[in-house]
């Protein structure tokens, strides 16, 4: 805040209206927020997006321009006569709006908007933040001076927590984890230098190598079989394909299911081939080509081949950590096929899927709404989701409803099907229902917050939206500024 007052003139702050300080003074509080929660993307904002000067600038202009135009060269204006609503959709669309392109990320910043830019501003107990630490309460400085407010930004806190910008104070392990993955992520790129040595001049150097084994196998190769031996046995061998009839193939779930599995089946037969041809060559019994040279040199430094990459996943997830995700993804598709074949494609709708475990998790919510559209001859627009929480394993679904697992809830907490806000980072949704209503049958509900459902951590994959009932005493701004959302997966 210090840095935007010092960038601009004191003529220009100090200007008729007397207002014009009061306004300048909420822009520099606006901005610094949002600049701040930069620090905790994707908590703070779901990316890093390029907020700076430049828009400070334009954001100053326009205060400038509307309030020059209202006061008409007056002394003193009424609060209620800036034109707060020009300004608010000026910054909301163009100035800061004009960098957002997440839906959630929109609606945190004209939440901020319409919590600071109002006519209340004026009063001398606004709050600028509250539930500060738990129960302090940030108020506007009573002054209409610049340096006032000068003065004001000079005696706060040299550290402030998180709870400041709105942000739950365990915000600082969200960040820490982000840059803990980030880290681990660019090492994992420069480790095993000696071993790209190795991989190049193997043959020169199994003359000289003190801790090469009788076979004269440089360490690297020996690691490397064990490894891709025991992803071996680690991955499913087999996965059996969805019988297609002229009845089945009319069921929207059905068809999902296909693709799911015919995808799952093809890369597991790929990568299964591919480890046995590492084996292969670590044994000696087969001869290394271009493909198979760039394969192991991936799998030697720990990165995910490739050649592998046909879902989306965690930006620097290992090899490892692929490898017990796409074994956990196959089995899954496993009881998938398995339940179809035993119990025909009727039985799809009964399954519980974990939805993080879907190659494409998007496409089966629409195929959710597919098949409830066709069966109830309704149209799809006519259809909004429902969501209910429950703890039951056993829980009846019924003829409009899916069960869905894995799901977890961030910054809050559920009871009752009914959301508040938590300190907790993370919880489980034990068994989540999807219904699909008719919109003219849905009733509506006050006190909802409409939430983001991500594919993982990352939250760079918007999969859909779920609307949550919230506690009594719960303000539904809060659960924006929180950066509450539903993961699919960690």
């Amino acid at each position: 805040m210090l840095r935007t007052f010092s960038s601009i003139p004191v003529s220009r702050m100090c200007k008729s209206p007397n207002e014009r300080a009061r306004l300048y003074f909420l822009l520099a509080w606006f901005h610094a927020i949002i600049q701040e929660r930069l620090r905790y993307a994707p908590l703070g904002w779901s990316k890093k997006y390029e907020f700076g000067e430049s828009d400070l600038r334009s954001a100053c202009d326009t205060v400038d321009t509307w309030l020059d135009d209202t006061a008409k060269g007056r002394q003193n204006i009424s609060p209620d006569k800036i034109p707060w609503s020009a300004l608010k959709t000026l910054m909301a669309q163009s100035i800061y709006g004009g960098r957002i392109d997440n839906e959630f990320d929109q609606r945190l910043l004209n939440t901020f908007l319409e919590r600071l830019f109002t006519t209340l501003s004026f009063d001398s107990e606004f709050k600028l933040a509250s539930k500060v630490d738990g129960h302090k309460v940030i108020q506007m400085p009573d002054g209409i001076r610049r340096e006032e407010f000068v003065q004001w930004v000079e005696l706060l806190p040299d550290t402030q927590t998180p709870s400041w910008l709105g942000l739950p104070n365990n915000a600082e392990k969200v960040l820490l984890t982000t840059q803990g993955i980030d880290m681990i992520s660019k090492m994992l790129k420069m480790q095993m230098l000696e071993d790209e040595d190795d991989l190049a001049y193997a043959e020169t150097e199994k003359k000289t190598r003190t801790d090469s084994t009788s076979d004269g196998r440089p360490s690297w190769m020996r690691t490397l079989h064990t490894t891709a031996s025991n992803w071996l046995h680690l991955i499913p061998q087999t996965l059996n394909h969805l019988k297609r009839t002229v009845d089945n193939i009319k069921d929207p779930l059905f068809r999902f299911f296909e693709r799911e599995v015919k995808m799952g089946a093809k890369l597991l037969q790929d990568v299964r081939q591919d480890l046995a041809d590492v084996v292969q060559v670590c044994e000696g019994k087969k001869k290394q080509t271009n493909y198979l040279r760039m394969l192991i040199n991936e799998l030697v430094k720990g990165i995910l081949p490739h050649s592998w990459s046909h879902y989306t996943v965690p930006a620097g997830m290992t090899v490892i950590q692929w490898v017990s995700d796409f074994s956990e993804r196959i089995k899954q598709l496993q009881n998938i096929s398995q339940a179809a074949a035993s119990g025909g494609a009727k039985e799809l709708k009964n399954i519980h899927v974990c939805l993080g475990g879907l190659f494409v998790p998007e496409a089966y919510i629409t195929a959710t709404r597919q098949y409830v559209a066709q069966a109830n001859s309704w149209s799809l627009e006519e259809l909004c989701l429902e969501v209910n929480v429950t703890t039951t394993q056993n829980a009846v679904l019924d003829a409009c409803s899916f069960g869905v697992t894995g799901l977890k809830l961030q910054g809050a907490t559920c009871n009752n099907n009914k959301l508040s806000l938590s300190n907790a980072i993370s919880t489980v949704l034990p068994i989540t229902q999807l219904r699909w209503i008719k919109q003219t049958n849905a009733d509506k509900k006050s006190n909802v917050v409409t939430l983001p459902v991500y594919l993982n951590f990352t939250r760079a994959d918007l999969i859909f939206t779920v609307d949550f009932e919230i506690a009594t005493k719960e303000d539904p701004r809060s659960f924006y500024e929180r950066g509450v959302a539903v993961l699919c997966t960690e």
